[in-house]
């Protein structure tokens, strides 16, 4: 019975060597090249090689293994896996044979594939051997070498002109003065605003409810810069309320209300009063500037229409 088991063992390893064949796409390679080194076994049934990774070992002197394994496990009872393999040293190396260590049903068996020598000759040297260190060649100077710096110099000179011109800009800038325009009393801008509304004659090109509306708008204006009233966002009603509050004579508050209301009628009723009165509303805005000045502004005008031209010629 132990006889049995012996050959039954022993049939079971050669089954198992038979299945595992190493081979190579050279036999002769010059060193420091590279072979493909192929295993071929048998994975059929439930079988699975399980030391793949580790079938080179590290102690092979003279081979490296440089990448692998590739499978190729189209059939699986011819499952492959390619090593590419390098040689450095030279003469015949073989290639040992490797453990292959193969599972099935929870047992391990192990194989040995075939070896393999492989020739490897040296590299010949150059038979004309080493030639002599020729002299320094100076290459001869070329403007041309240095035209591809030439776009750099240009930049580099316009980002210098470019922080010149802006130092000097803000030096220059730093010593002007700021001159604040000085803004024209409440009367004389009302005035000059007239004299050009009535240089324009909006009326006699047909834009009366313009020229209403424009000259509104400087009565108003003049109002805020004179009395403080905000009469740019009132009705016309709440004006005459805050006039009154300025003890200002009854006539020029009649006048005054009679002013705004034709204004209002033009405006929003497009009412037509003549021609005759459009400029004549002018000169009633006029006359209430004039009598609304201040009291200090008013004797300096007086002052002015008193001199003689005896007096303009001593000064």
């Amino acid at each position: 019975m132990r006889n049995v088991l012996m050959i039954l063992v022993l049939f079971s390893s050669l089954a198992i060597q038979g299945q595992a064949v190493l081979s190579v796409d050279r036999t002769e390679i010059r060193i420091g090249d590279q072979v493909k080194a192929t295993i071929r076994t048998d994975l059929s049934g439930g079988r699975e090689w399980i030391n793949a990774d580790a079938v080179w070992p590290d102690s092979i002197k003279g081979i490296e293994v440089v990448n692998g394994p590739v499978w190729d496990r189209t059939r699986p009872e011819a499952t492959s896996a390619t090593w590419s393999v390098a040689f450095f040293d030279t003469g015949w190396v073989r290639i040992p044979a490797l453990p292959i260590v193969i599972t099935q049903n929870g047992q391990n068996d192990t194989a040995y594939t075939n070896d393999i020598p492989v020739k490897v000759v040296p590299v010949e040297p150059d038979s004309t051997g080493l030639a002599e260190i020729k002299e320094i060649y100076l290459e001869p100077f070329s403007i041309a070498y240095y035209k591809r710096y030439i776009p750099h110099l240009l930049v580099a000179i316009l980002l210098i002109i470019g922080l010149i011109m802006w130092w000097r800009k803000r030096k220059t800038g730093k010593g002007a003065v700021e001159v604040t325009p000085v803004p024209l009393p409440p009367h004389e801008w009302a005035v000059k605003a007239l004299d050009e509304l009535e240089a324009k004659r909006l009326w006699q090109s047909g834009e009366v409810k313009e020229h209403y509306t424009n000259l509104t708008g400087i009565l108003r204006e003049y109002l805020e810069r004179r009395f403080g009233i905000h009469a740019m966002e009132q009705t016309s009603d709440e004006i005459l309320e805050q006039l009154r509050l300025q003890k200002l004579s009854q006539s020029l508050l009649a006048d005054t209300e009679e002013l705004l209301s034709v204004a209002d009628l033009i405006k929003f009723a497009k009412a037509d009063p003549g021609m005759d009165i459009h400029a004549v509303t002018i000169g009633r805005v006029r006359a209430f500037v004039h009598e609304t000045m201040s009291v200090a502004v008013v004797n300096e005008i007086s002052a002015d229409q008193l001199k003689t031209p005896r007096d303009e010629a001593v000064e």
